[in-house]
């Protein structure tokens, strides 16, 4: 079998791995505040908190991922730097590809958020005063949105595509 070589300069692998360690240190710092968030010397609601270590998980889970199978690429030498025009086209949007996967866990994050108040708010008949527990399945399911982006865009592509022609054959 053909080893698949990937072109990406030196200096955006040294770019990347330095973005994914920052990344990866605030998403700890923010979920780090989070879990302390009955110490704070200052309130946040419960929304808040939830937001905050969301996207702390979130960039947890997908910086481990992405960090990983870049220094992966890089120890199994499938990584080189581009030589050609079409290569250097091609670099572009691998270095895009890993730039904004932290960023698209975030989108999932609060995604996450979005869908467990919607629940909450659809079964309720006044306005629900929050548990902290929705902070603690928040960050799960953000660290696993986070881990798995990939994945997940991938499956949110089929449900769109199915719940856009639905409402659309709905409407017409």
């Amino acid at each position: 079998m053909k080893k698949k070589f990937f072109k990406l300069s030196k200096d955006k692998i040294k770019f990347l791995f330095v973005y994914f360690t920052i990344l990866l240190l605030l998403g700890i710092g923010l979920t780090i505040v989070t879990l302390n968030f009955e110490n704070l010397k200052f309130k946040l609601t419960i929304t808040s908190l939830s937001v905050i270590g969301g996207i702390g998980t979130a960039l947890i889970g997908s910086t481990i991922f992405y960090l990983r199978k870049l220094y992966k690429s890089s120890i199994k030498s499938i990584l080189s730097d581009p030589e050609t025009e079409q290569e250097n086209i091609n670099e572009i949007g691998l270095f895009i590809y890993y730039l904004l996967r932290p960023i698209f866990a975030i989108c999932f994050s609060l995604f996450i958020h979005i869908c467990l108040k919607a629940s909450v708010s659809i079964v309720s008949v006044k306005e629900s005063e929050l548990e902290p527990g929705l902070i603690y399945l928040t960050m799960l399911l953000s660290f696993f949105m986070g881990f798995a982006s990939g994945d997940v865009i991938t499956k949110l592509e089929v449900v769109g595509k199915d719940i856009s022609e639905k409402a659309i054959n709905n409407i017409i």
